[in-house]
């Protein structure tokens, strides 16, 4: 479920924050997509997560730890491609800059 906001979110160019609980006005995140995590888990048949066992699941899983950019009581704030644009760590797996790094080392002009 994890990976499918995150790829929506990217394809989108928007943050994205999966609420434990239906979101209230208070807990909405401005400028992020804001979804009910539990809803969305139903909705699949899979089990329903609290801040306990997603902690579980962060703490225990490597692959969701790479998802996450951050956590709290209230859900989790997905990492998305809008995030990762403005961590220079993150900058040979943008498509602009992979595109650069191929032209130059191949360079065509010589053949």
């Amino acid at each position: 479920m994890l990976r499918t906001v995150q790829g929506s979110a990217d394809s989108n160019k928007v943050a994205a924050f999966l609420h434990f609980n239906k979101p209230t006005k208070d807990d909405i995140k401005m400028g992020a997509k804001n979804l009910d995590l539990n809803k969305l888990m139903s909705n699949v048949g899979n089990p329903q997560f609290d801040f306990g066992t997603f902690k579980n699941a962060y703490d225990t899983d490597p692959r969701v730890k790479a998802m996450v950019k951050n956590f709290d009581k209230i859900g989790v704030e997905i990492k998305t491609v809008t995030d990762m644009e403005g961590d220079p760590s993150n900058e040979p797996s943008s498509p602009d800059k992979v595109s650069q790094m191929a032209k130059s080392a191949v360079d065509l002009k010589d053949l």
